[in-house]
């Protein structure tokens, strides 16, 4: 009988281990990743892995474009492709994880303001946030609340406009804590995406965004590009830039020398960028009637060159802008007319309007002629590009103009 009792027991105890070690996962989810495409780390010391896991982060966040760092009034924070994330605390005291304000902090870096919402009856579906003054409809309103809706985004800064972004003219809508583009598709349906605003603003905060080595963790997504296409801003080119030459005394410089018909050096435009407090005091004007740049220290002209501007339908825009990213090489692409292009190396890149830049261009020479082929880039020939990048820095002021 005691020997029935001692195996009845010996029974249950095996079952109990057996239950005990099910309930235990085979492999713990890794508390740290490593972005071997950006080249940072995303860690749980903060809560950021776990929030970004639950967010679906590759298409709302993107990798990191930094490590985890501080941000003064903040705490804890680290920019990703896509956004911001920080750790704050909220009103009960508890710790929490947020999307940080990247939208708005960069539209008011670059002093850009939005046309009011058009005085019309609202349409069916659309929210409108009298807070901002500005409502969300289709096609972002889906995926706007998918993602989680005023909490993750925030409320609508602008209302769906068409803009110049790097990968092409897109209608885009601002909020809060992103941008949201829509992207035509082969099937005919519009896919929604968010803009890589998070590394902008890193960019133009001058943070370091170059890549860090694996501490050890397990990677995720795809390897390092061999050639990298982001550069940290203020960087040296990556090529010796031709001097400036001295500055004329009673004649502008002429125009450097290019391979199209010999033309009159047009005069400076009668119109000049309003004046904008820089360390330097220059600016840079584009007179698109004329397609000519022109580079003024104070109200001296020291450079001028031909320039190709936007084609119609992705015209270059008019207006006061200023330089607000550089970078020695790029490559770019895009889809236009549903085909894909890409330019690889485009040489001394400045950036001055969401995707919009001065740029060296290798791949025509239609400069000054009246021919428009860009994608609303200002083209310029590769050494006046390379004159104009080292001699403007950030923040230079850029006014486009047909006068």
């Amino acid at each position: 009988m005691r020997r029935a009792a001692r195996l009845i027991l010996t029974a249950l105890l095996i079952t109990m281990v057996i239950f005990a070690s099910a309930a235990v996962p085979v492999h713990a989810q890794a508390t740290a990743l490593y972005f071997p495409r950006t080249g940072h780390h995303v860690t749980d010391e903060h809560g950021f892995l776990s929030f970004w896991r639950s967010h679906d982060g590759p298409r709302t966040l993107g990798f990191p474009v930094t490590e985890a760092l501080m941000i003064e009034g903040v705490g804890p924070a680290q920019y990703f492709e896509k956004g911001r994330l920080e750790r704050v605390t909220a009103a009960d005291g508890a710790p929490i994880v947020r999307t940080g304000a990247v939208a708005a902090e960069y539209v008011a870096a670059l002093y850009r303001t939005f046309p009011p919402r058009p005085d019309r009856p609202p349409v069916e579906g659309e929210l409108l946030f009298r807070e901002t003054g500005y409502s969300v409809r289709e096609p972002f309103l889906g995926f706007w609340q998918a993602a989680g809706g005023v909490d993750f985004f925030g409320m609508p800064i602008s209302e769906p406009l068409w803009e110049q972004t790097v990968a092409g003219y897109r209608q885009v809508q601002y909020f809060e804590r992103a941008r949201l583009e829509r992207v035509p598709t082969n099937t005919g349906t519009d896919d929604i995406q968010v803009g890589d605003l998070g590394r902008a603003l890193a960019e133009l905060r001058g943070l370091n965004i170059a890549p860090v080595p694996n501490r050890g963790f397990e990677t995720f997504g795809p390897p390092a590009s061999a050639a990298p296409d982001i550069a940290p801003l203020r960087s040296a080119p990556a090529t010796p830039t031709l001097r400036p030459a001295a500055p004329p005394t009673a004649q502008p410089a002429s125009p450097p020398r290019a391979t199209v018909a010999p033309r009159s050096l047009a005069p400076p435009p009668a119109n000049r960028a309003p004046a904008v407090t820089t360390r330097a005091a220059k600016r840079i004007v584009v007179n698109l009637s004329k397609q000519w740049l022109y580079a003024y220290e104070d109200d001296r002209l020291v450079f001028d060159a031909p320039v190709a501007t936007g084609r119609d339908g992705m015209n270059t825009p008019t207006g006061t802008f200023q330089i607000y990213a550089k970078l020695p090489m790029q490559t770019m692409d895009g889809v236009t007319d549903g085909k894909y292009w890409v330019v690889p190396n485009v040489p001394h890149v400045m950036y001055f309007y969401g995707g919009v830049a001065l740029h060296g261009t290798y791949w025509h020479n239609l400069f000054g002629t009246g021919a428009r082929p860009s994608h609303g880039c200002v083209n310029l020939p590769v050494k006046s590009a390379a004159w104009l990048y080292e001699w403007a820095p950030i923040g230079t002021p850029v006014h486009v103009t047909y006068r």
